[in-house]
């Protein structure tokens, strides 16, 4: 390396931390299968690699690119459990490296950067979905990070580009991203650039989507990426988090870590929203007392922040804490740099800087207390005996079970032929298990892998197509997570069991393994 030259100015150091947290997160990438998100995603890749149409054939309520990335990688190298996970820990991966890239353009110390690198390298390992909201974060930091390094023709085209890539991804976080890249460009250099990138980012944006436009039509394309998912917030919204009504044991001291470490997990949306409302006030004390020279990137930050705030609020579990953990991570540490070389030690403002830095301290003990248990007490695993899972790994009884189920299912159903995944209960149905077309590959007949149908409508829908398809296996998931009440309107029963009544009458039960029944026709 020559001499003088920045260590982050050259490809070592951003390397080296690819390289720690793609092992921070990679390292359990073939622990657990998950029923409901990982079926999801694999199987709208499987029916895209089958000739299936997003939006019109099939339901998918995000954007085109995740389902066409993993249909080609199916087409090329057959379907699997890994082709996702390799994914996913190269986004988490490179999240890492652009919080850490994010702080420093911010100003941070590299001290602090390195704590956001590692704060959100340990908060997107950790729960690991299927879910495209991962690819999604890294295009929108990419972009967030392009749009501060230059606004000529050329950068704002690069902004543009990430922009609508983040968009194909999740169309919400597209337009999260737009919003904070047109407040930075406007800050910095006024309304051209500003109008220049909307224009340009709603343009690559909407070529993403036209084809399926032109294919579906726009009503429907917006009903199955927006309006739906508006339609339905209330039946996935949960309380938020202020009472821990948990175990909380003083001994023996393994168990009291243990039981400290649910209670910081119970409150990591508390301490995210004092997150979100301290950086608030400092760039508002900071805008202040800088005003015209306030730096652009902090407040385009705070914008995405306060996006992912809402995002936050739609679910507030570990997957919808994950985007305002890193967002976070890199907008805190450049806020307390700020405030540490502004105002003089022990000063309200400089205490302010020390609370920052108890949240992030707080964020990373939770991760890092995530992984740390991940790596020194790993789960009793074993692979599962489906050539799809290609070595992932389930509970030995969830393994032999699912073995079980998918040689009885191939051994019944050709290729190409039709089963169904039936809830435990019709009335009540809080997931469901789309799974197992994927790892059996056989074919669903139904146009949604996953939904609300606990209605009279739905059921009535579900028995029909159902009668008209025959499929010559059920099987039925009568895992508890299947019913699971929750405290929101997918948690109440329907009080309609059509759906039980029809199976019942149809089929019967050929054997049971585990959480699985595999019902053939009577």
């Amino acid at each position: 390396m020559p001499a003088g030259l920045p260590l982050e100015s050259q490809a070592t150091l951003p390397t080296l931390l690819f390289a720690g947290a793609f092992l921070i997160s990679a390292f359990t990438l073939l622990r657990k299968v998950d029923p409901f998100d990982e079926g999801l995603a694999l199987q709208a890749a499987r029916r895209v690699a089958e000739g299936e149409l997003p939006y019109r054939d099939f339901m998918w309520p995000y954007g085109p690119a995740d389902p066409y990335l993993l249909a080609g990688l199916f087409k090329t190298a057959g379907t699997s459990l890994i082709w996702w996970r390799v994914q996913r820990s190269l986004a988490d991966a490179a999240i890492a490296v652009l919080v850490y890239a994010l702080a420093r353009r911010a100003r941070a110390p590299r001290s602090l950067a390195l704590l956001g690198w590692l704060t959100a390298a340990c908060a997107m390992a950790q729960p690991t979905s299927a879910n495209p909201m991962a690819p999604a974060l890294a295009f929108a930091l990419a972009a967030l990070l392009a749009a501060s390094r230059s606004s000529d023709r050329r950068g704002i085209a690069l902004t543009c580009l990430l922009t609508a890539l983040t968009a194909a991804w999740r169309l919400d976080f597209g337009i999260y991203t737009a919003i904070a890249c047109a407040v930075l460009l406007a800050l910095r250099d006024g309304g051209r650039a500003a109008y220049s990138y909307a224009a340009g980012s709603a343009g690559a944006g909407a070529l993403v989507y036209l084809p399926f436009a032109i294919a579906v039509g726009p009503a429907d394309l917006y009903e199955a990426v927006v309006g739906r998912t508006l339609r339905e917030s209330s039946y996935w919204r949960l309380p938020f988090p202020l009472t821990y009504d948990g175990r909380l044991r003083v001994w023996p001291p393994y168990d009291l870590l243990h039981d400290l470490k649910d209670v910081l997990l119970f409150y990591v949306p508390l301490i995210l929203v004092a997150g979100l409302a301290l950086a608030a006030c400092v760039l508002v004390l900071r805008f202040t007392r800088e005003r015209r020279s306030a730096p652009a990137l902090p407040v385009a930050l705070g914008v995405l922040s306060a996006c992912f705030g809402l995002y936050l609020r739609s679910r507030t579990d570990e997957l919808h804490t994950q985007p305002l953990i890193v967002a976070l991570a890199a907008l805190l540490p450049a806020l307390i740099a700020w405030l540490w070389r502004t105002y003089r030690p022990l000063s309200g403002p400089w205490a302010v800087g020390l609370l920052g830095g108890l949240i992030v301290a707080l964020l990373l003990a939770n991760g890092a207390a995530n992984r740390l248990s991940a790596l020194l007490r790993p789960p009793g695993l074993v692979s599962i005996d489906v050539p799809v899972a290609h070595g992932a790994k389930e509970t030995p009884a969830e393994a032999r079970s699912l073995a079980r189920v998918v040689r009885l299912v191939q051994q019944r159903v050709p290729p190409g032929g039709y089963i169904y995944v039936a809830p435990r209960r019709s009335d009540l149905v809080t997931l469901q298990n789309p799974l197992l077309y994927v790892l059996t590959e056989r074919e669903n007949p139904l146009r949604e892998d996953v939904g609300l149908k606990t209605s009279a409508a739905d059921q009535a829908g579900i028995v029909a197509r159902l009668e008209q398809t025959r499929p010559r296996v059920i099987v039925r998931w009568t895992s508890p997570e299947s019913s699971r009440p929750e405290p929101n309107r997918r948690g109440r029963s329907s009080g309609v069991r059509t759906l039980d009544a029809w199976i019942g009458g149809n089929y019967r039960l050929l054997e049971r393994d585990g959480y699985y029944d595999v019902l053939v026709p009577r």
